[in-house]
């Protein structure tokens, strides 16, 4: 048994694992502002490509380049936080949620620069998560058409890259505006999901070491919608509808907010935010299911009468938990499993205050792992035992 000693050393050594952690993090900070700096005083000095520059010289990979420069670009703007990522006081993920709200703004940054200063206060004592919705409400509160104009760019910004690598395998690479960003996002998950619940029978799954089965359904599911095949029973001979289900604020909805506050809400399941106008304007071509936060629902208590989750349980769910259930977890939604806190084995009802969102790790760790998790009915907290 743990005398009182060993208790305190290592409550000793956990404080100093936690500093050590909030040193490393100012550290890489620090470094991110030098290399940007390096970068801008080498373009000076020798005008070419920063990204290749970045590849060459800096023996980064592409992506890393292309974030250098964008965030380079965006402390141009807003010299105010290169100052604070120089001295570790931010990250350069607080760099990017800047960088997403003035590409929200567009061609009226004027207004977010004369917000900067609130903003590098909000930044020094927030975490990266927290600052970037904060800063991307705020570049939306700013924005007089309620988002349409950058709705209007994501969609000219679509597109879809195809080629073969050295192997023969077709590679992709592309990106979708929201609105039909989350219609392909829910077709692919309808056949996902017939594939799962059929057992995989109908499609057998022969998947290599390192690839998640769900990723691997996905291939298969945008296949079959591009053949009019068959997964699971169900045929594609024509075009599927998709169901989009949309989280929105009563306030929103009933007032036809059009301008975004910290409040607001109006977002798809899949995590994408949308005008309000266009969530009325596409109810023309897929079903809108909205879950009003605030607002009256449906009954989404079975008890034992299923032992999975129901559509509405999911999407009651959905409007709690945004991500994964554990604190600090940033897993999408649906990318998680439904997780019973007590066991349906032991028989645990399949009722909402017995279920939350666990992704496939913390799903492992609270089964396999020994974690014992307890939720509070009235405010969905959860707190974790670990073993």
């Amino acid at each position: 048994m743990p005398t009182l000693c060993d208790t305190l050393a290592t409550h000793d050594r956990v404080d100093v694992i936690i500093k050590r952690l909030a040193d490393i993090k100012r550290t890489e900070s620090t470094l991110a502002a030098e290399r940007m700096s390096l970068l801008a005083e080498l373009s000076s000095l020798r005008p070419a490509d920063p990204e290749i520059t970045l590849m060459r010289d800096g023996q980064l990979s592409r992506r890393e380049a292309r974030d250098t420069v964008n965030r380079h670009s965006t402390i141009d703007t807003a010299p105010v936080f290169g100052d604070a990522l120089s001295t570790g006081d931010i990250s350069v993920a607080h760099i990017d949620g800047l960088s997403r709200a003035f590409k929200i703004v567009g061609d009226q940054p004027d207004a977010l620069i004369e917000r900067l200063p609130a903003l590098i206060n909000a930044a020094t004592h927030m975490n990266a998560d927290d600052f970037d919705r904060h800063v991307k409400n705020t570049a939306k509160a700013l924005v007089s058409d309620g988002g349409l104009s950058r709705l209007e760019q994501q969609r000219r910004e679509t597109h879809f890259k195809m080629w073969n690598d050295v192997d023969g395998n077709l590679q992709v690479r592309g990106q979708f505006d929201p609105e039909r960003g989350a219609i392909f996002q829910n077709l692919v998950s309808q056949r996902v999901e017939a594939m799962f619940h059929s057992g995989d029978g109908d499609v057998r799954l022969d998947i290599a070491p390192g690839i998640e089965p769900n990723h691997h359904r996905n291939a298969l599911a945008i296949l079959e919608l591009v053949r009019g095949g068959e997964i699971a029973g169900v045929m594609a001979d024509r075009p599927a509808r998709a169901e989009l289900v949309v989280h929105v604020d009563l306030e929103t909805l009933q007032n036809k907010v059009k301008a975004h506050t910290d409040t607001t809400v109006c977002r798809t399941s899949f995590g994408s935010d949308l005008p309000i106008e266009t969530v009325r304007r596409i109810a023309c071509d897929a079903d809108i299911i909205p879950v009003v936060l605030n607002g009256p629902s449906v009954p989404i208590d079975v008890g034992r009468s299923k032992r999975l989750a129901t559509a509405h349980q999911r999407r009651a769910l959905e409007s709690a938990h945004e991500t994964c259930a554990i604190d600090g977890c940033a897993v999408p939604f649906h990318h998680c499993s439904i997780h019973h806190i007590d066991y349906w084995e032991n028989g645990g009802p399949t009722d909402l205050d017995n279920l939350i969102p666990l992704c496939s790790r913390h799903h492992h760790k609270a089964h396999e792992g020994g974690w014992k998790l307890t939720l509070d009915p009235s405010s969905r907290q959860l707190t974790v035992n670990y073993p």
